[in-house]
């Protein structure tokens, strides 16, 4: 299914450049985007490394206006640290204390979430002077989530071993959706060398699951045109 998926992203990729291309719109250049930061939820997680690596090529719509569309691999995820759970003894049932109150533990939990991300990003080049410009962009992206793991280390409501660590799989986890969508935006400063030199981020509008939360990453790119 994972083929089939990236199958389907990369040939909406060709096929919109075909569009583009048979629309009169000329090709600028051809580009090669890499970066990294960090990623985390909306809600109380903390963030995570993250970073991005893929292609894209850019169409000229106007003197100052370009159109961006790229395909990339990018790694996002984040922390939920210093849980509150209850003990649980193996047999199931809640652990207390010798004054019967229940017997708390602090559980931990990293999470690593990979997508293969569809930006269709315009950018708006403001010219300082000869070969240096500021980039603005902007636009929708989509998203689909092709692995990752959940790290748990303390969560003593589980029997066992699992009490001390266990992963799992990130999007196996009930109630996750691997797809997902929201805006990217970014600023950059282009030299006459085709580096352009840049920070970016990803807003998730699409729940990542059915708690509500939503990806977001910051990111430092370089962007190489060729």
């Amino acid at each position: 299914f994972h083929l089939f998926i990236f199958t389907l992203m990369s040939r909406f990729f060709l096929a919109a450049l075909l569009i583009l291309s048979a629309a009169g719109v000329r090709a600028q250049n051809f580009q090669m985007r890499i970066g990294g930061g960090v990623a985390t939820h909306y809600n109380n997680a903390t963030p995570i490394g993250s970073f991005k690596a893929g292609l894209g090529v850019e169409f000229e719509l106007s003197q100052s206006l370009t159109f961006a569309p790229s395909l990339v691999f990018y790694a996002k995820g984040w922390k939920n640290h210093n849980q509150r759970v209850y003990f649980r003894e193996d047999d199931g049932s809640q652990a207390v204390d010798k004054d019967g109150n229940p017997i708390m533990g602090i559980r931990n939990r990293t999470t690593t979430a990979n997508y293969l991300e569809l930006p269709l990003v315009f950018n708006y080049y403001f010219r300082l002077s000869a070969g240096h410009y500021i980039v603005a962009s902007a636009g929708p992206y989509v998203a689909y989530g092709l692995g990752g793991k959940q790290t748990t280390r303390g969560d003593v409501e589980q029997i066992g071993s699992r009490k001390l660590y266990y992963d799992t799989q990130t999007f196996k986890e009930h109630g996750t959706h691997r797809f997902d969508g929201g805006l990217t935006i970014g600023l950059g400063y282009q030299l006459p060398s085709h580096l352009t030199l840049g920070i970016e981020t990803d807003l998730g509008l699409t729940k990542f699951n059915a708690a509500g939360d939503r990806n977001v990453t910051a990111l430092v790119t370089l962007t190489y045109q060729f």
